[in-house]
């Protein structure tokens, strides 16, 4: 008989991970930058989108009545998705970008076959989308979240401790400085631009620099803005910009905002800092910022990129820096520097994720079920969350 001995090599030495990420697989998808991060970390992924199953973007009515009526198939058929991706390829780490339509049944059933759960949580709100999410949860190993109130705002709704603060990120594949030819400028110049979704508050912020500066070019990149004012849908492109047409928008822009959505139900505050906060400064764009503390622990204020607390302010430095381009120029530099000198990218919270996936691997502290017997909130129909 021939004795075989196995060698247990601590865990910061072990080899690749067998990863099944849940995430979008477009580029410029912030949850797919967490999957090219692990693949270029050597890591084996998987993953599954609700995207391929479940349709987002039916807009005629007829079409949002049927889909509502059959979106129970359709995430019955994803988690069996899921469950048999799991069974192919038996993960170490189930990673989950939010997991919207992840039922607590099927996050049970991958748990079971010996794999770590991980959730990163981008929104500020974990009631406001679907029903799941508050259900799923608390039976996360662990859960990162990008708002810092998400923490308190997570152990008062549904009991989750297992948790903690990983901000937002930029994907050094995708937010760069890129060149622009003669066809990118047409498409994309301006004075000042914003991307994201319509909210309230955004329209106001930008409706006010519209009517206080009308010889700026200003343009608006991003969904829902049908539902703006007809004097806000005259200045909306209509349209998305993602993956390096983002970059290129950004770069034609002399400045780019950083406008924040307001508070959701569910959720203690609005957004403090989200993707763009990161991303327009790591592709080299001048940013405007809405300014508040935390925002201002990333960069700093005139130096790093510039901030505004209200319509007049941000009128004030739209006026300001559109008329100093040393300053704004610089400004864009030193921004894009702290991003890469101070671990702002994907591939950064990437670590941070593994990390603690081997600090729960190694302690054998795990979450078998939910620690709350609370009823769970239900969810309301409200705001994108960027």
């Amino acid at each position: 008989m021939i004795a075989t001995d196995v060698l247990e090599l601590p865990m910061d030495q072990q080899g690749p991970l067998r990863i099944l990420a849940l995430a979008d697989h477009w580029q410029g998808a912030n949850c797919y930058a967490f999957v090219r991060a692990f693949r270029r970390a050597g890591h084996s992924v998987s993953s599954c989108s609700e995207a391929d199953t479940i349709p987002r973007s039916w807009q005629l009515t007829a079409l949002r009545v049927l889909r509502r009526l059959i979106t129970p198939v359709l995430v019955s058929e994803y988690n069996r998705e899921v469950i048999a991706a799991a069974d192919r390829l038996q993960p170490d780490l189930l990673f989950v970008f939010k997991g919207p339509y992840l039922t607590a049944d099927t996050l049970r059933s991958v748990k079971a076959k010996g794999a770590i759960a991980i959730n990163f949580f981008p929104d500020t709100s974990i009631t406001a989308d679907t029903r799941y999410i508050p259900r799923a949860l608390p039976l996360y190993d662990w859960v990162f979240t990008t708002k810092s109130f998400g923490l308190s705002d997570m152990e008062r709704l549904v009991g989750v401790r297992n948790a903690s603060f990983l901000p937002h990120a930029f994907d050094p594949e995708v937010h760069a400085p890129v060149k622009l030819d003669r066809a990118d400028i047409d498409r994309y110049v301006s004075d000042v631009s914003f991307i994201g979704s319509w909210s309230p508050k955004k329209e106001h912020l930008l409706l006010h620099l519209s009517k206080a500066m009308p010889g700026v070019k200003l343009r608006v990149w991003g969904s829902r803005w049908e539902k703006a004012s007809s004097r806000m849908r005259t200045i909306a492109e209509h349209r998305t910009v993602v993956g390096a047409e983002y970059a290129k928008c950004i770069r034609a822009s002399r400045i780019s905002l950083g406008l924040l959505v307001e508070g959701r139900p569910g959720a203690s505050s609005g957004d403090l800092i989200t993707a763009r906060t990161f991303e327009i400064p790591a592709s080299g764009g001048f940013m405007l910022h809405e300014r508040n503390d935390e925002v201002s622990r990333y960069f700093l204020e005139d130096r790093e990129c510039a901030m505004f607390s209200d319509a007049d302010e941000l009128v004030d430095k739209v006026r300001h820096y559109l008329a100093n381009d040393d300053k704004r120029h610089s400004i864009a530099e030193l921004g894009r520097l702290r991003c890469l000198e101070s671990g702002y990218s994907v591939d950064a919270r990437m670590e941070q994720v593994l990390a603690k996936y081997r600090e729960l691997a190694a302690s054998g502290m795990r979450i078998a079920r939910s620690r709350t017997d609370r009823p769970v909130p239900t969810p309301a129909r409200t705001l994108d969350h960027t």
